[in-house]
């Protein structure tokens, strides 16, 4: 049971979202750009964004739907009729924009899971603990408890 409990506790601790170094970089990148630029991101009722709102208050869901919504902005720049200049800095400001997205919805992604690993690193570590102390014999403990007495009352 106890070799079950560690290799189930192995296994939790392989992640699944790929968040790298790298991407962690870019995302500082993005968001120090935002930042420093004042850059806002509306949503589709045109609520206006900074990157705290995104970093930290906005739901995965909600981050989705922003880059769903960017995507379309995008695509339908690059469509637009190629008589007409294009707005080269605007295309691009969208394109940064919605890659700092993306690179928030895996920042994201990736603290969620590192969360409920931790949380089912605890209760595993738990169950493991009650496991061994429920096979300790009397005498065992008797001596544990003695040891504990013995560095008590040597304060």
């Amino acid at each position: 049971m106890i070799q079950m409990l560690l290799k189930q506790l192995e296994n939790y601790m392989e992640m699944k979202i790929n968040f790298t170094k790298q991407h962690m970089e870019r995302l500082i990148d993005r968001a120090d750009a935002a930042l420093f630029d004042r850059t806002i991101i509306t949503t589709k009722l045109g609520q206006p964004l900074n990157i705290y709102e995104l970093l930290h208050t906005i739901s995965i869901n909600q981050l989705n739907e922003i880059k769903l919504n960017l995507a379309k902005k995008i695509e339908k720049a690059e469509a637009a009729d190629e008589w007409i200049a294009p707005d080269n800095d605007k295309l691009q400001s969208m394109k940064d924009s919605k890659e700092l997205v993306n690179l928030i919805i895996g920042w994201k992604r990736y603290n969620l899971e590192l969360d409920e690993n931790a949380r089912k690193k605890e209760e595993l570590s738990k169950k493991l603990t009650e496991l061994k102390e429920s096979t300790k014999t009397p005498e065992d403990r008797i001596k544990e408890l003695e040891v504990q007495l013995k560095e008590l009352e040597e304060f």
